[in-house]
């Protein structure tokens, strides 16, 4: 058995607070990878030694193009490949990489888009629209372009390729009937379906869309204009600062809810030519419904952010990872396949807290496994116990397993990095786990290492905060 794909999640290249973007004291972006991602490909490259170069699949988020600007962010860019495709040495993945865009990366997959209707009308077609979805199984289609723009930077790499799909990428074998789906993890959170919950108050019916396309159809240009490239938005990207750390704070996220409300309704008016005040249905104004919407989206999942840290999954979001899988997905599935898989594995990340179990969801005939990878950013001035990162493997059986990198330290000791699975047994988990431990010495250097910057990260962090408040103290006793 050999690893053929490996799964990597929630990036955020060109973020200053992802542990891979190498940054100068400066605050510059610098040349060359970071040592958290030089002691990652050094682990790695040993752990799967002898082997077939895998596909690297990035599930999402890899570009910090919500809150980083595009400069940084294709620099950054530019330091993973040095480390994983180095010029003069062996490269570490195959040159054909999968991109599954998620909602800070969303950009690329609206560039794919209109691509994909231009070179139809080059070819004397006219489409109906822009297509909504791809397709979860089979070699994607379109391209992405500014990675592969970024491939050019290194001569070496000309016979390189991405390949995005959106907003799910998958594998499937007839024979043994497994199957591996793959999605960033935005649509299992009701903040990115903010526009199916106003469709459905409209509506007085079901707000969970039914299909990928409804749910992308209706959801998109929310993720557009809020989420995906606010990095490069001027002013109002540096207001949002990030996202994370506005959550932290109970009025940070009340009065970032407020400000996005204002602006959608002062642009409706000033804009479009239509009023606010106007009454839609019940009494509520479409001022009113704006609102709410922006509350129980960004305001309500600030409130879950905050209160999530000390736990992996709450009620509410198991639900959705059930609807998301029994539903629109399970659709996609049997459109696609002739027959529908027995055993599925599902991968998303998104949560930044990285985990493995299994979930009995309908429809499916044994429980799914469920694996999330984790995020390499660091949301708070340091890791709570669930939050940390995972390299999820996936054999050239289906098998699916996954790498635990790094969690919080305990009493100040971070956990090796180790190889865990859903529950079911797997050949994979064995045999990665004993590859793990020949490859043993490059991890505890990548975990030093790993501890060390978050340490670091966090004295920062203090500091700042410390700084901002003595700032705020002064201006006070003015």
């Amino acid at each position: 058995m050999s690893i053929r794909h490996v799964v990597l999640s929630d990036l955020h290249l060109g973020a200053r607070d992802s542990l891979l973007t190498h940054v100068h004291g400066s605050g510059e972006i610098a040349d060359g990878p970071s040592e958290v991602l030089a002691a990652f490909t050094n682990g790695l490259r040993e752990t799967i030694a002898d082997q077939e170069r895998p596909q690297l699949v990035l599930l999402g988020d890899a570009l910090d193009l919500g809150l980083s600007p595009f400069g940084d962010v294709s620099k950054s860019f530019l330091q993973l490949l040095d480390a994983f495709f180095p010029v003069g040495g062996p490269d570490l993945f195959d040159r054909e990489i999968v991109y599954v865009a998620g909602n800070h990366d969303h950009h690329l997959w609206r560039i794919a888009q209109d691509h994909g209707f231009l070179s139809a009308l080059e070819n004397g077609e006219i489409p109906g629209d822009l297509e909504a979805v791809t397709n979860i199984f089979g070699a994607p289609s379109h391209r992405c372009r500014l990675m592969e723009s970024l491939f050019n930077h290194r001569p070496h790499l000309h016979d390189a390729s991405v390949r995005i799909a959106y907003p799910n990428w998958g594998l499937a074998d007839g024979t043994t009937k497994r199957a591996v789906v793959m999605h960033h993890g935005h649509y299992l959170d009701g903040m990115y379906r903010a526009l199916s919950n106003v469709r459905g108050f409209l509506e007085d019916g079901q707000s969970r869309p039914a299909t990928m396309r409804q749910l992308e159809q209706e959801n998109g240009p929310w993720i557009d204009f809020l989420w995906s490239d606010l990095g490069s938005a001027g002013d109002i990207g540096s207001e949002a600062g990030s996202l994370y750390g506005t959550m932290l704070s109970a009025g940070a996220s009340h009065d970032f809810a407020e400000s996005i409300a204002r602006r959608v309704t002062g642009g409706l008016h000033s804009k479009l030519g239509i009023n606010p005040k106007m009454e839609l249905k019940y009494g509520v104004t479409l001022e009113n419904l704006i609102r709410a919407a922006v509350d129980l989206t960004a305001g309500r999942a600030a409130e879950r952010q905050r209160d999530g840290y000390g736990h992996v999954l709450g009620e509410a979001e198991i639900e959705d990872i059930g609807w998301y899988l029994g539903t629109p997905m399970a659709h996609q599935i049997r459109h696609e396949l002739s027959e529908f898989p027995r055993e599925l594995s599902f991968v998303f990340g998104h949560t930044h807290k990285p985990f493995q179990d299994e979930l009995q969801v309908d429809g499916y005939e044994v429980p799914v496994g469920i694996f999330n990878t984790g995020g390499w950013v660091l949301d708070e001035p340091t890791l709570m116990p669930v939050q940390g990162c995972a390299a999820i493997l996936v054999s050239d059986e289906l098998e699916v397993a996954s790498l635990r990198l790094f969690n919080d330290p305990t009493d100040g000791t971070m956990a090796p990095v180790r190889v865990e699975g859903s529950g079911r047994l797997s050949r994979l988990v064995d045999e990665t786990s004993e590859a793990v431990e020949r490859a043993s010495s490059h991890w505890a250097d990548f975990s030093q290492i790993v501890h060390s910057r978050i340490v670091e990260e966090a004295d920062k962090r203090v500091r700042q905060m410390l700084d901002r408040s003595n700032d705020q103290f002064r201006e006070a006793a003015e």
